[in-house]
Formats: structure tokens, sequence, C-alpha cells
């Protein structure tokens, strides 16, 4: 019996399956070979009408060309005058809607007469209505027009009957058709109701068409070609699509018998399934409610015999552990999930379990995971007590605490260094409350600078900005110690204690080096302004020195060369020879004044020296980082970090340096430069060490550009013009270059190079 209601279902499910399958070849069959017979009946028919429609339009052109061959031979036999024409004409039309015009035109394409009698106005075929004229006249027969297009949009072709008399052509009668208007009044209705008619030329464009807008086209077409007029057109017939007939309703009725096989069957399926359903589910409902109960639960569960063996687990113990029920359960100590260094302190807690030695907080043990990562678990023991009373292990519940265990380690780290951090600074850092003003909190390097010597009490006694402008979160101020010669710089923030309440975060700092460095560099300021006076002063009179003595050494010669040339026995007046000679000797002693002044002022030779030009920039550096913050603007240095070394005067680099680095700063802030910068940058090459100093002011003009290096020439209202040449003289003296040039956002930038030792 067991082995018959195992085999029935599969039964249900092959004949299902089969009826199935037998439906479907039954339908793709029959509607194959429905569709096959429908359509190439629907085809064959479409063939024959569109063959009878050609036929009948044939016949149609051909009725219009036999009438217009007559009215041909009445005007060339003379028997019909303009008038008689256009009632022929008229009535003609009048007959056949599709006829746009009918005209008779001279050999030279001038239209004589049409429909409404002669006309006067001169009108001459164009190129495309003369086209069939100019062949008709030729060949002396009826010919027909390529299809054109007029204003409106429409296409139109013409049929032409020369009209001959004697041999020769006096022009033809034009009959000019409309395509849309002949296939409107030509193509029967009962065509028009099953076919979208339409003609087309060569390229496949279609010129002109009859269709019912309330049909979709459908995959049935025929093409044959539409002569007359010929001229590579050609008639096209699509069928609309259409319905199946009397075929469908045997085709659904044989659709509902398979398809109600197939349900008898798929119910009986269905209902031998639903029984043995029932009976499987009862059975897993208890299952399942205790594995569930087991499952959803967070922490690890596990169920330990009285010799430690593991009875069962839970998927959230298997999770913590990495280890497969099937690893785990029937284990005995030690356990896969024991580390190998901790068997004595798992035992040891087996061992106070066992003698109900448990403490309240639990056991914080070492598991090692599958693979040997550790973790750290608490675990909690329960006896584990049947319904007879008899206990039979025990239970533990375990929690995974490597993660919080690992942050409070963290934390207090953290917390060890963030002290390390506070209690290493220089800066002194304290903690005060807005209201009271006493210190809660101060690091060592705060005592040591303001509470060493001082009296308990509201810190803000002592600390003279603290109370000042208590509206404001932020505040700052500089002081000197009192009974000291050492500077302090005190900046307060309003911060949020742990408390909630709010408090002064207060920062401390000895600024006494700064102040030092500070009257240094304004004393070198000072120092170096001096300089520039005297060796501008210098360069001034030696330049002025240089000038003088060669026209003086002029004066000189030419009195002497007078005096020369005067012959002895020549009378001159009384003291002329000898007011040259004192000419002579007057310049010749100016001319060593002048070197005399020129030797006095003239510079001691540069002291040369190998060094390196990093500690040369650095220097120049810090002296104009006071000009460049008392005026706004930002200093950056750029070195390359190969080392090199120059044979150089230090000091005289140095003064070049910070001149360029002060003629940028006073320029930007002449010009109210917004985001000042002056970029200092060095580059070492193959034989030369470049240095290029830039900045983002206005830059040069042409006429500065021009004169840069000009003596006594200046842009500054109280500036000399000699700085520069100063600069380029120092820089020429080590056998380098000197100059300058506009950046790509056209700034300015000054450069010079030094060559190197080899």
């Amino acid at each position: 019996m067991n082995t018959l209601s195992r085999r029935f279902p599969r039964l249900l499910w092959l004949s299902a399956g089969g009826l199935l399958l037998a439906l479907l070849l039954a339908l793709g069959s029959l509607f194959y070979l429905v569709y096959r017979d429908w359509r190439d009946e629907q085809q064959d028919n479409l063939i024959q009408e569109v063959l009878w429609l050609e036929q009948s339009l044939r016949m149609h052109m051909e009725s219009h060309q036999e009438w217009a061959d007559n009215l041909s031979r009445e005007i060339s036999a003379g028997k019909l005058d303009s008038q008689r024409f256009a009632q022929l004409a008229s009535f003609y039309r009048r007959e056949n809607p599709a006829l746009v015009s009918i005209e008779r035109v001279a050999i030279n394409g001038e239209v004589l007469w049409d429909q409404y009698g002669l006309r006067r106005d001169g009108r001459v075929l164009t190129d495309s209505e003369f086209d069939a004229l100019w062949r008709a006249n030729r060949l002396l027969q009826a010919d027909y027009s390529a299809p054109y297009q007029v204003r409106d949009g429409k296409y139109q072709f013409d049929l032409v009957v020369p009209i001959v008399q004697d041999g020769q052509s006096l022009g033809g009668v034009r009959l000019s058709y409309q395509l849309d208007v002949l296939l409107f009044h030509q193509v029967p209705w009962w065509i028009a109701s099953k076919y979208a008619i339409s003609i087309q030329n060569l390229d496949g464009q279609t010129l002109a068409s009859k269709f019912d807008v309330a049909e979709r086209p459908g995959s049935l077409s025929h093409q044959t070609t539409f002569d007359p007029p010929g001229q590579g057109l050609s008639l096209r017939a699509v069928s609309y699509r259409s319905g199946l007939g009397l075929t469908l309703p045997v085709l659904f009725t044989l659709i509902v018998l398979l398809a109600s096989a197939l349900i008898y069957a798929a119910w009986r399926i269905r209902r031998h399934v639903r029984e043995r359903a029932q009976a499987e589910q009862a059975l897993a409902q208890e299952v399942s409610l205790r594995q569930a109960i087991e499952d959803c639960m967070k922490s690890g569960l596990v169920a330990l015999g009285e010799g430690g063996e593991i009875l069962r687990v839970n998927r959230a113990f298997c999770d913590m552990v990495g280890f497969s029920p099937e690893q785990l359960v029937g284990s005995t100590p030690p356990h896969p999930f024991w580390p190998a260094d901790g068997h004595d302190s798992l035992q040891a807690a087996i061992a106070a379990v066992r003698d109900q030695r448990q403490p309240a907080q639990g056991f914080e043990l070492r598991f090692a995971r599958d693979g040997g990562a550790a973790i750290e678990v608490r675990l909690y023991a329960t006896p584990l007590v049947e319904a007879d009373g008899r206990q039979r292990g025990w239970i533990a519940s375990l929690f995974d605490i490597t993660e919080p265990k690992r942050q409070r380690i963290a934390l207090n780290a953290s917390h060890q260094r963030f002290l390390t951090v506070l209690n290493g600074l220089v800066a002194g850092v304290c903690v005060i409350d807005v209201s009271s003003g006493l210190l809660l909190y101060a690091n060592p390097a705060f005592s040591r600078l303001c509470l060493a010597d001082e009296p308990a009490g509201p810190c803000c006694i002592l600390l003279p900005g603290l109370s000042e402008m208590p509206e404001q979160d932020e505040y700052g101020q500089e002081f000197l110690a009192d009974g000291e010669h050492y500077w302090l710089q005190l900046h307060r923030r309003r911060i949020d204690w742990v408390n909630g309440e709010s408090a002064w975060l207060a920062i401390l700092t000895d600024i006494s080096a700064d102040k030092a460095r500070e009257s240094q560099e304004q004393a070198q300021q000072e120092r170096f302004q001096n300089t520039s006076r005297l060796i501008a002063m210098g360069e001034l009179a030696s330049s002025l020195a240089h000038e003088l003595n060669q026209p003086l050494t002029a004066i000189n010669t030419y009195a002497s060369g007078v005096n020369r040339r005067l012959p002895a026995e020549f009378s001159l007046p009384s003291g002329v020879r000898e007011a040259l000679q004192a000419i002579a000797e007057q310049a010749k002693r100016a001319a060593q004044i002048v070197s005399s002044i020129r030797a006095f002022i003239k510079k001691h030779e540069p002291q040369l020296e190998r060094v390196d030009p990093t500690i040369v920039i650095l220097r120049a550096v810090n002296l104009a980082e006071a000009l460049a913050s008392k005026a706004g603007v930002r200093l950056q240095v750029e070195q390359e970090a190969r080392p090199c070394v120059l044979d150089m005067d230090p000091v005289l680099i140095e003064q070049v340096l910070l001149n360029l680095m002060k003629n940028a700063i006073e320029a930007m802030q002449e010009a109210n430069t917004k985001r000042a910068r002056v970029r200092l940058r060095t580059t070492i090459g193959e034989a030369f060490w470049r240095v290029e100093v830039a900045d983002n002011g206005p830059g040069l003009s042409a006429t500065t550009r021009e004169n840069l290096f000009t003596p006594f020439y200046s842009t500054k209202a109280d500036g000399m013009g000699i700085g520069l040449n100063i600069c380029r003289s120092i820089v020429e003296f080590h056998r380098g270059e000197f100059g300058a040039n506009s950046s790509a956002a056209g700034a300015c930038v000054f450069w010079f190079t030094l060559p190197l030792v080899k």
C-alpha cells in the first residue's frame, strides 16, 4: 500500500504532463494549418484584385488618350476653335475629376487654350511640365510625363497628345492628372475597404494613397507596375488585418476539452498532496517551535551532560564559535573551541559549576573560533533538570563580549593618550566654571605658568582676560605676567562641560620667545633699511663718478691737443696759451678728484664662500615674514629637496632675496590685492641654481618692463630707482643672470641664477 501511494502521485504528474504536451502540440498544429491556408487565400485574393484595379486604371487612361487624340486631330483639321475647345474640356473635366487641367500648348511650351478659353497671359510650361510635350513632339505620338510635385505638395503627371499637320508637330493637347484624386475616384469602395492602395516611385516613395484611417495595415501586400503612365510608377496594395473566420470556434472547443482534462488531473494531484501535507505539518510544527525558540535567542545556548559532553547547541552559539552543530554535538572536553593555552582555566570553570561556586557576574572566558581567532564570552550556567526531577546536566548561556571589551580597553587607552597629550603640551590648558570662576581642570603646563605661587581662589582673578566680555564665546588677549619678564597669550572659548554646565576652555601660551624674535626682526629690518640707503647712495655716487669721469677726460684731452697744435711762432693774445694749459690741468685735477671719490665709495670685494643656499633662503624669509605679516601677505617657500653647494657672498644674496620679496609685498599692498601671496621657489638644474620670486599682484606694465633696469626709474612715490640695479650687479658679480617676466596669470616673476660648484 505504501509503495502504491508513493508511485501514484508520480503517475498523476506524468499523465498531466502528457496531456499538457498533447494540448500544446494540437493547438500549435491547428493554428499553423489554419493560418497558412488563410494567408494563402488572402494573398491570392489580393493579387487578383490588384491586377483588376491595374487593368481598370489602364483602360481608364487609354480612354482619355483616345479622347485627346480625337481632339488633336480636330484641331489640326481646323474644325475646333478656342471656345469650342473650352466647352469640350470643361465637360470632360466634370466627368473626370482626376483631371486638373486640359490645355492646348504650342511647340515651345506656351499655353494657348485651356478649359476656360483663350489664354492671353503668355504662360509657359515649366521644365517638369515641358518634358512630356518635348518627347511627344519628337516622337509624334502620345507620351506621359514623370510625376512631379506642385505647390500644394501633391503629385501630378501629364498626358500629351501631339497635334500633327503635314508630318509636323504644331504643339499638343496636354491633360494633367492629380494622383491622389485619381485613386480616390477610380479605386472602388469594396477594394478600399480591404486594402490600402498607394502609388510609389522607383525609390519606394509614396506619391498618393487611399486607405481607411480606422484600419491597421497587415503583413500581406502586392505590387505591380502602373503603366500607363509608366515612368517607374507602381501600384501597391497592403491588406488590412482581419480575423480567421469560423476556425476560431472550432479551436476554442478543442482548447476547452483539453483544458478540462488537464484541470481534472491537477485536482487529483492536489488532493493527494494535501492529504500528505496535513500529516507532515502536524509533525513539523512541534519541531519548528522548539527550533525557533532556540534559534531566535541572541545568546548562545549549550546543553552539557554531567561529564561535560555537549548535548545540544543553538544557532547563535554556532555563529559565535564558527563550528557547525555536527562538529560540536557529542564532543567531550577539551572541546574544539577551547584554546590550546586555556584548558586549565576552562576546566576550573567546569569544576566551579559542578560545585555550585559560580560567581554572580558569571564567568569571563576566552574561546577560539574555527580558524584560531580568539573571542571573549561571559558564561552563566543553570542545572538541567528533567520532568522527573533528575538532573541530566547543565544549560549554559553565553554572551559575546569581544567587541564591548575591546571598546572598553580602547576607550581607556584613548583616555590615557589624551591625558598624555594634554600633560605633554607646552601650552597651559584649563577649564573654568563660567558662573563661579572655579578651576575645573588644569594640565601641568598651566599650573607651571600660572598657579605655581598663587593662593587658592577663583581662577578668573588670576587670568586678567577671562572675565572680560562674557557675552563673547571666543576671546583672546596678550599680557605681561605680574612681576615677571615674560609674555603670556590667553585664548578663551565657551564650551559645555561634562555636567552640562557652561564653562570656559582657556589655553595659556608663553609667547616670550615670539616677542623677542619680533623685536630682533624689527631691529634687523631697521639695520637693513640703513644698509640699503647706504648701498643706494654708494651706487648713485659711483654712477655719477663714472659719468663725470668721461667728460672731464675729454676736456683734458681737447685742451692738451689744442695747446700742442698751436705753433710756437704763432702769435696769440696774451694769456691764451696759459689759459689752455690751466683748463687741461684743472680738468685733470677734477678727474683725479672724481676717481678718488669713486675709490672711496667703492664697495669692498664680496667675500665668496661655499654655502648651502637653503640656509640663505631661510634667513631671508625670516627677515621678510614680519613685513609680510603686517601687510597681510602670505609667504610660500618651495625649495627643491636635492642638496647643492654654491660659491657666494651669503650676505649680498640674502639682501637680493629680501629686496625682491619686499618689492613684491609693497607692490601688492599698494594695489590692494585680495588674498595676496608671494611664492619663493628654488630649482636645481644641471649647472645653475635658479630662484623665482612670484606674486599674484597686478603685474608689470609695458612701460615698466622696458624701463625696469633704467637707473633712477621707479614706480614708487618715494623710490630712488636703483634697488634692482644693485640686485642685478650683485648677481652678475657671482657670474649669474637676473631677469623678470610675467606668469601665465599675468602676475610678476623676478628670477636669478647662480652657477653650481662642480
